[in-house]
């Protein structure tokens, strides 16, 4: 069974007709985001669009539960695929897809649904972008925690020295302290350094900061239009997603940047033995 992640730009192309053609064991994994992003906007046009060819393939889509939900989740390693699906849509995916084909064919009950649902894409849509200006300036921040040596090194996407990988580790482990101390639904308790790499919050750490260099190495987001860094946010979400499954299915490369970068973070802790937890993670 091979279980990918699909990013919203992904869900009308031919490859991902294709790997979902290629074998019933092939299962494309829907997160809320990708939802959102085909609710946004003209949704009785959009949706449409969007879930085509899902359609075609009902039972090989899984859906997860909400992020805020994911979140809250613990990091055992024994069921974490398992934890973070939600069995009843995936289940009822099926039905999702005749009723989304009665509201294209005129059903006004379910066109109502879909334009709710619409409605509330569009609300958290927003307050990504109003969100987004700070973006940039995180980023100058985050820069001038590098030497310039460090800086070169980005730039070329050389090796880490010893020195730079502890700087990004810090960084990383208490940009998810800090999440986990504001988040409305943190993991309730982390026993390990295990199960606080497995959390979706660290993850997502991992992917803020892969992307933060992408940005950096670049010359930094200043600038940057606040539309453009909302679509960066929902890709270190996707990218972040795809570190639990087998993969990203997207037509956009830097969200594969991002993915590969933080899929290769978190192999190397993953494989790196007598990793301590902080004192101040333990929950």
């Amino acid at each position: 069974m091979k279980r990918m992640i699909v990013d919203s730009n992904a869900m009308q192309t031919d490859s991902l007709r294709s790997y979902l053609g290629a074998s019933q064991s092939n299962f494309a994994v829907l997160n809320d985001y990708a939802s959102m992003e085909a609710y946004k906007g003209n949704t009785l046009t959009s949706i449409y669009r969007s879930m085509e060819i899902a359609s075609e393939f009902p039972r090989q889509m899984i859906v997860l539960k909400p992020t805020g939900r994911i979140c809250a989740l613990m990091g055992r390693s024994q069921g974490l695929q398992r934890r973070m699906i939600d069995e009843r849509q995936t289940r009822d995916f099926p039905t999702f897809c005749k009723r989304l084909q009665a509201a294209r064919d005129g059903d006004v009950y379910f066109q109502e649904q879909l334009l709710e649902s619409g409605r509330v894409a569009d609300g958290q849509m927003d307050r990504i972008l109003a969100d987004a200006p700070i973006l940039p300036r995180a980023i100058k921040e985050l820069r001038k925690t590098f030497t310039p040596e460090e800086l070169k090194i980005i730039r070329l996407d050389e090796p880490f020295t010893q020195t730079l990988i502890e700087k990004s580790m810090k960084f990383i482990v208490e940009l998810t302290l800090d999440t986990m101390s504001n988040h409305p639904s943190p993991p309730r308790r982390i026993r390990s350094a295990d199960e606080l790499q497995n959390t979706f919050l660290f993850r997502h750490s991992v992917a803020t900061f892969v992307w933060s260099l992408d940005w950096i190495a670049r010359g930094g987001a200043d600038g940057v239009r606040p539309d453009r860094m909302r679509n960066d946010t929902v890709d270190v979400i996707f990218a972040t997603y795809a570190t639990f499954f087998d993969g990203l299915i997207s037509n956009d490369e830097k969200a594969q940047r991002i993915y590969r970068g933080a899929k290769f973070i978190i192999s190397m802790l993953t494989r790196a033995k007598g990793t301590s937890l902080p004192k101040n993670a333990v929950a």
